[in-house]
């Protein structure tokens, strides 16, 4: 029986960790939502399982990550065993830009960089700091932040991807943080990680996938085959999360402070 918190749980890859998670009963589960009423999928599931607790929370509001960490300490008398933050927004109009796309103008570029920085920078912080006192407490103490193989460096320059400066630039940040997360908590037996979900297929919309989606997915395949032939499109969510928790269950203190893919290792695809 583990307690688990996850962070962006609306749709996509949040929601699919809490299904996975709560099919096993022992399991107490906490969907984190910023706006758990718009989340219909996350309510269906809420209804038909008992062990998932829906919590409001956004990253960008610092304080409702400590009510949000009070209101599951209630549950859990003090204590969490396994935190993911898995929530990321970014700014869709700065996605297809270049470095030299951006302006010289310190309002704009910091309007461009706001999304990313405020989710996985300031967000990463005040949420670990926030459900810090109840890891500690907890059996497993194990800490995941949501990371991209986008920021391998090699990645970029071999698949020849100019693009998402400002996401993948943010959780390159992260990547450090987690890192010096890592070197302060060890010692308190906790282990610190950030974990690569691969290239996933999240899209939620209807069927057929739209031109500049299938276009987007397409090119992105094209780019990644240049580093890797065997790719051969992206992987379904159920697998990822399958794999991520498999790699979470089976997390070393070797590991912690790493970044690492859904194989344990440095194999992003």
């Amino acid at each position: 029986m583990s307690s688990y918190a996850i962070t962006g749980t609306s749709r996509g890859l949040g929601l699919e960790f809490v299904r996975q998670l709560s099919q096993n009963a022992s399991n107490t589960v906490f969907a984190i939502a910023r706006n758990p009423d718009s989340a219909a999928n996350l309510q269906t599931l809420a209804k038909q399982r008992a062990n998932v607790h829906i919590i409001k929370a956004d990253l960008s509001d610092p304080q409702s990550l400590l009510d949000a960490a009070a209101e599951i300490s209630k549950i859990t008398n003090g204590s969490l065993d396994v935190l993911i933050n898995n929530a990321v927004t970014y700014n869709p109009e700065s996605m297809m830009m270049t470095p030299s796309q951006i302006p010289v103008d310190d309002a704009a570029t910091r309007q461009l960089f706001k999304a990313s920085i405020d989710s996985s920078v300031y967000g990463a912080i005040w949420t670990t700091n926030a459900f810090l006192p109840l890891i500690e407490s907890g059996k497993d103490k194990k800490i995941i932040h949501l990371s991209t193989g986008m920021v391998d460096q090699h990645i970029t320059k071999a698949a020849g991807v100019p693009y998402m400066i400002d996401y993948v630039a943010s959780k390159a940040a992260m990547n450090v943080i987690v890192a010096k997360y890592a070197v302060e908590l060890e010692p308190r037996g906790i282990k610190v990680v950030a974990i690569s979900p691969g290239w996933v297929d999240t899209y939620d919309g209807p069927y057929p996938k739209p031109a500049e989606i299938a276009g987007s997915t397409q090119y992105m395949l094209q780019s990644f085959q240049k580093v890797n032939p065997e790719v051969k499109g992206q992987i379904e969510r159920e697998d990822s999360i399958k794999m991520v928790l498999d790699v979470i269950d089976n997390l070393t203190t070797k590991q912690t402070g790493l970044m690492i893919s859904h194989h344990g290792n440095q194999d992003w695809f």
